[in-house]
């Protein structure tokens, strides 16, 4: 009869434990948050950190569309000339560092058979275009006797994302400009 007792008393103090946790929903909340924090932070970092991507990629094509136009305007360049360009390219990009930062300047002119060459191409944090490998102008944009100036612009953006994907991020963009004042720019360097 005793262990009979005992095991009654011993069922009934588990069913009372248990209706107390079952009726008690305190903890349920803290709970669920643990669950979906982590979840939460992540896609709160991602979205961060792709509109800082995003951002970049502006301020690249800005970039190019800017050193294409300062190039554009002048009849002649120097190398400090092109010098002041990349360090104003610097410049917009930040505040993301210029140390990723790629500057391509190249004046495209016809040759005698109205076939595009590289007249001359200088480059920041790269190599200049020794030709014109990759490149697709645009039909009409350059006209006999003329030029056109491309700007290109790579970027390898470093990303917290880097870390999952693999990789940086390349961004990059080109502008092609006619020239402004003449038909073609000099580059004295």
């Amino acid at each position: 009869m005793n262990s009979t007792l005992l095991r009654w008393l011993k069922l009934d103090e588990h069913s009372r434990i248990r209706r107390l946790f079952q009726r008690d929903k305190r903890g349920v909340s803290a709970i669920e948050f643990a669950f979906v924090f982590p979840v939460m932070i992540t896609m709160y970092m991602g979205a961060v950190d792709i509109s800082q991507v995003l951002t970049a990629d502006r301020k690249i094509t800005t970039l190019a569309s800017t050193a294409a136009d300062l190039v554009a305007q002048a009849d002649t360049l120097t190398a400090a000339d092109l010098a002041d360009i990349y360090s104003a390219a610097a410049e917009i990009v930040a505040p993301f560092p210029s140390a990723d930062l790629t500057i391509i300047v190249t004046s495209i002119e016809l040759d005698s058979n109205d076939d595009p060459v590289v007249g001359w191409s200088d480059a920041y944090n790269g190599s200049p275009r020794s030709s014109l490998g990759g490149i697709t102008i645009p039909a009409g944009m350059i006209e006999a006797g003329g030029s056109v100036i491309l700007a290109e612009v790579t970027y390898l953006y470093d990303s917290v994302l880097t870390a999952f994907v693999g990789q940086n991020f390349e961004l990059d963009d080109a502008f092609f400009l006619r020239p402004r004042q003449t038909s073609v720019v000099e580059f004295q360097g």
